[in-house]
């Protein structure tokens, strides 16, 4: 497989940390090369976040003042910060065939520019929550990820608002992605996603051990997002 960076993208809730759940249980190993990146927020509540595994949760001055280093990225994400040590990613990208990090669709391009250093390439994909159509009533897409949130229980309201707000912003970037996926399965989708989704502040009680105990469109996902890592789809869009 040619070295790659892969990088993973999209609005709140759309999908994407059920997907890397399912994908490490199922997948072991494949994303197992990944920087860990510092963000301004605080860990959310139920999910078992991890200081240092997840992400390092720094207070947001001390992310902005990363910005003078140059061995940092930052960039805001929405009201708070997010930071990538470059280092490491050199570091991972030296070490690894295949470095996956999931970021704010702002740090996709610097990442490109980084891994082409590298000798890699890179492969970026952005989860959409619906199909986006640049033309279109944007208020379908805040009502959309507005109404995940809720059910997912893990953001206070504030939170929700503008992080549902953002969703068409975010959207509209992602033509500049190699690779774009149409999710129909949000993080609250419990169904779905059985234990990696979350609802009402809490995961799902039916346990995953294998790729057939996934929801057909969770599954689908899974599977196309793996043929991406694996280079076996090239670039475009892919929806159920």
């Amino acid at each position: 497989m040619t070295k790659r960076l892969l990088t993973l993208s999209g609005p709140s809730c759309s999908g994407k940390t059920p997907l890397e759940s399912a994908v490490n249980r199922l997948y072991p190993g494949l994303l197992a090369a990944r920087p860990v990146l510092c963000h301004s927020r605080r860990p959310r509540v139920g999910r078992g976040e991890v200081h240092g595994r997840d992400y390092y949760f720094f207070p947001p001055a001390l992310i902005r003042s990363l910005a003078d280093n140059p061995d940092f990225l930052v960039a805001p994400m929405r009201s708070e910060w997010q930071a990538i040590d470059l280092l490491q990613v050199a570091d991972l990208l030296a070490q690894h065939e295949l470095v996956f990090a999931e970021v704010y669709y702002t740090f996709g391009e610097p990442l490109r520019r980084l891994a082409a250093q590298s000798g890699f390439t890179t492969c970026s994909v952005f989860m959409l929550p619906a199909p986006w159509d640049p033309q279109a009533d944007q208020q379908a897409i805040v009502d959309l990820v507005r109404a995940r949130l809720k059910r997912r229980g893990t953001d206070p309201a504030d939170k929700i608002e503008e992080r549902a707000r953002f969703a068409p912003v975010e959207m509209a970037a992602a033509q500049a992605f190699t690779h774009r996926l149409v999710n129909p399965a949000g993080e609250d989708d419990v169904d779905e996603w059985g234990e990696f989704g979350t609802r009402g502040g809490l995961p799902g009680e039916r346990a995953i051990g294998r790729i057939e105990d996934l929801g057909p469109n969770a599954r689908w996902l899974v599977e196309t997002f793996v043929e991406i890592a694996e280079g076996k789809l090239g670039p475009g869009l892919y929806r159920q």
